[in-house]
């Protein structure tokens, strides 16, 4: 049994919060796929929607991994790890000038 409030998770959905990923997982019946709560999606019809504490246990549901916001990944999407990737540099340079080239 899931431990998920339903209805905040529907929300957290709904807003694309990502302080639900790695809390829970949201599945959609009608593709067989399941997503984190900030997936970039197009939202599902909540009749749906049904939600799983773990990627674990939607996957034993039958449903597979969303290949862009990539649920059962630590790290999450591959744009975020881009992002970050892309943040710790500037940090790590912030006392010298960036251009694009570099």
């Amino acid at each position: 049994m899931s431990s998920v409030n339903t209805d905040h998770a529907w929300e957290a959905v709904l807003n694309r919060d990502r302080r639900g990923d790695g809390r829970f997982v949201y599945a959609v019946s009608s593709t067989r796929v399941y997503c984190r709560p900030s997936c970039p999606s197009r939202r599902p019809a909540r009749n749906h929607v049904t939600f799983f504490d773990s990627a674990p246990l939607a996957e034993a549901a039958g449903y597979r991994a969303c290949l862009r916001c990539r649920p059962q990944s630590v790290t999450g999407s591959e744009a975020k790890e881009q992002v970050d990737r892309a943040r710790r540099y500037l940090d790590d340079h912030a006392d010298e000038p960036i251009t694009l080239r570099r």
